[in-house]
């Protein structure tokens, strides 16, 4: 059967329309993108050597936060210490740096040593150690009041001082050194050390004291 020289080219025609109709209905597997042309396509990679110089490859780290002030510490005040236990209380010192109840008379033999060379006597032996002994019982009559009625004259001559009433506790004499008075063999002067409580309750010990004697018929007797 002849063709129709037009028949052709409608056909042609017809078919480019159904296939464009196709396209434009959605849903249809050729109107959706495939996963791997709806990817974005991935940007690529620099290099350190490709980055710009001045441009850092990387963010900047922050920077770092000043340290925070730590109050200071004051150190809290040591604990008292427990007071340590006392020692046993030494013996009560006199003046003179001797214990009195350590040496006390015990000392007295070495004093009185050390003040006979302080005072070397020209008297012989015998009336030196006279001298002496009654030097002290003169003293402790002077000092305390007992004893004195032995030499009524020497503690009832004017300025003896025989009815005072201050007068002294525990006294003991302690050193006695005799020697010739302004070179008279008949006149004796008598140095001595004592110790004694005084009324007020001030004791003392080393107190010098000097008495004269001069040489009677009946011996030696103190004058004022």
């Amino acid at each position: 059967m002849p063709h129709s020289p037009f028949l052709l080219p409608a056909l042609g025609a017809a078919v480019l329309l159904v296939t464009g109709l196709a396209l434009l209905v959605p849903g249809t597997p050729a109107s959706r993108p495939s996963p791997a042309a709806a990817a974005p396509p991935a940007l690529p990679s620099l290099s350190p050597e490709a980055v710009a110089p001045g441009v850092p490859a990387t963010a900047p780290a922050a920077a770092p936060s000043p340290p925070v002030p730590v109050p200071a510490v004051v150190p809290s005040a040591p604990a008292a210490a427990s007071p340590a236990p006392s020692a046993a209380p030494s013996p009560e010192v006199m003046p003179s740096g001797i214990p009195a109840a350590g040496d006390g008379p015990a000392g007295d033999p070495a004093l009185q040593a050390a003040f006979s060379r302080q005072h070397p006597s020209d008297l012989t032996a015998a009336d030196a150690e006279q001298l002496g002994t009654l030097a002290g019982q003169v003293w402790l009559a002077e000092t305390t009041g007992a004893g004195r009625e032995r030499w009524p004259a020497y503690f009832t001559a004017p300025g003896s001082g025989a009815g005072r009433l201050y007068l002294y506790s525990d006294v003991r004499v302690q050193a006695v050194a005799a020697r010739t008075a302004a070179g008279a063999a008949d006149r004796a002067r008598v140095d001595l050390l004592w110790v004694g409580t005084s009324p007020t309750g001030n004791y003392g010990d080393q107190r010098p004291a000097t008495l004269t004697f001069v040489r009677t018929a009946t011996g030696w007797e103190p004058v004022r």
